[in-house]
């Protein structure tokens, strides 16, 4: 039980306690008997109500520093450059400094688990099940699975990504054999609790698998926001703070508004940050202002984390082909991902909402065919993009004006002009990269008289005709 519900039941119990006692009290006068035994035991019962009495279990000490979870994109076990599990290991090895700072770290798994027939469709993604096993050794602390390829290899598919996250000890989020809408704790400390909800939009396949109840789906309708609502009223009781991470949009194009609908949804429903994945390339942060007066950052698209992607790119080559935006040999917007960096501070009374410190770091992903493509297994590894650097990527990618451009002049982007990054300390940041604290927390709405229904109906914003 969460520790602000178990504080209520104490309360609630020790009245009881105290409001019996007095009765009692008032019966032993009634009945002769020794008039100080009612007030002896009153008192000792006011003494217990006022904490002066151990009762229950002792009231966690408050966090002294605030909690941080970094958020990525896909990462693909493409074939053969990234399907030994040796190899998505080395290729996130560069980010390990930044993901030991974070208390939890989580990368969407496009693929299923398992072998994938030779004959099957070159888009069908599945990992021998030793993969896994190497996420945790990169920093991992979880996956999402909820994805358009979780069901590439059908039913068994996802089981046995189940089975390898449970036995890598990854949690495996917006897939799960009883309850895949089922907010999941993943970072847990002090009495706090931060909780992931995540979700697909689409999938590839259109058989059982993708209709089962083992992977939690949102379609882009009222149906959809309807589960997210259902999700949503589960963590406001148990989480302190939600994270929601979903698959939705087009590929190698901007984030849709039918997505970008739902993400606001969610932020309304009361998520304190909303990470979308599934175009393969990165669109600027989107702050949605909620009705309860925060400020929720929307990561539109948080592209690539470690692919074969955009293998052929290099600059000074322009970022893609015109004539065929979809053409990803040579879309360089596919190595450009986002990191989703959050820190969550909490208030030590336990009255308002947790302050949301963000920022973002971009990624690059280096693919050694960019340069041999003699190399029959390329090495491919990703690592933070550096403005100084790194100009001359940053300058090819700018030519083109139909890229996603506020990335690079965004004051959340931590590299740049070495802003401060979330969570580290009293030096200023951009305001726009904080949601401050003052909302009710997420305890209180859920018990403010309204049900989740109801709720949740006046947090949707009204469809325009």
């Amino acid at each position: 039980m969460p520790p602000r519900r178990m504080r209520a039941l104490l309360s609630t119990t020790m009245a009881i306690v105290v409001a019996c006692a007095a009765l009692a009290g008032c019966s032993a006068k009634k009945s002769g008997a020794d008039e100080s035994t009612g007030p002896r035991a009153t008192e000792a019962s006011l003494a217990l109500a006022s904490n002066d009495v151990p009762f229950g279990p002792p009231k966690p000490p408050p966090l002294d520093r605030a909690l941080r979870v970094i958020v990525g994109g896909d990462i693909l076990p493409h074939r053969p450059s990234l399907i030994a599990p040796a190899a998505i290991h080395a290729a996130l090895a560069p980010l390990g400094p930044l993901f030991a700072k974070a208390d939890a770290v989580i990368a969407n798994y496009e693929a299923a688990t398992g072998d994938v027939d030779p004959k099957a469709f070159r888009l069908a993604y599945a990992a021998p099940r030793g993969w896994l096993e190497e996420l945790p050794k990169a920093g991992l602390r979880a996956v999402t699975v909820a994805n358009n390829h979780a069901c590439d290899l059908g039913a068994p598919g996802l089981d046995a990504t189940l089975e390898a996250a449970a036995k890598s000890g990854l949690l495996a989020l917006g897939a799960d054999t009883s309850d895949p809408w089922a907010p999941r704790a993943i970072v847990e400390q002090n009495g706090k609790r931060i909780c992931a909800i995540a979700w697909t939009t689409l999938s590839n396949s259109e058989g059982g698998c993708s209709r089962s109840r083992h992977l939690a789906v949102a379609p882009l309708s009222v149906l959809g926001k309807q589960r997210i609502d259902r999700a949503f009223a589960k963590a406001r009781i148990q989480c302190d703070a939600t994270i929601a991470i979903f698959h939705g949009g087009n590929e190698y194009a901007p984030q849709t508004t039918l997505v970008m609908d739902q993400a606001a949804h969610a932020a309304e429903a009361g998520a304190d940050a909303v990470i979308i994945h599934h175009p393969h390339i990165a669109s600027p942060v989107v702050l949605h202002p909620t009705r309860d007066g925060r400020s929720v950052p929307l990561f539109a698209s948080v592209g690539n984390l470690a692919t074969n992607q955009g293998e052929s790119w290099k600059p000074p080559m322009f970022p893609v082909l015109t004539e065929n935006r979809h053409l990803v040999c040579v879309n360089g917007w596919t190595r450009l991902g986002v990191l989703a960096d959050l820190s969550f501070t909490f208030d030590p009374n336990g009255q308002k909402r947790p302050r949301l410190d963000w920022g973002m770091h971009l990624v690059w992903i280096e693919n050694e065919h960019a340069e041999d493509r003699s190399v029959a297994t390329p090495k491919i590894e990703a690592r933070l993009l550096e403005p100084a650097r790194d100009r001359a990527i940053v300058d090819a990618l700018s030519k083109d004006a139909r890229g996603p451009l506020a990335l690079f002049s965004d004051p959340c982007w931590v590299e740049r002009d070495g802003a401060a990054e979330p969570g580290s300390g009293p030096r200023a940041r951009d305001e726009r990269c904080t949601s401050a604290a003052g909302a009710p927390t997420n305890a209180d709405v859920a018990t403010a008289g309204a049900s989740p229904g109801r709720a949740a109906k006046r947090a949707t914003p009204r469809r325009k005709k």
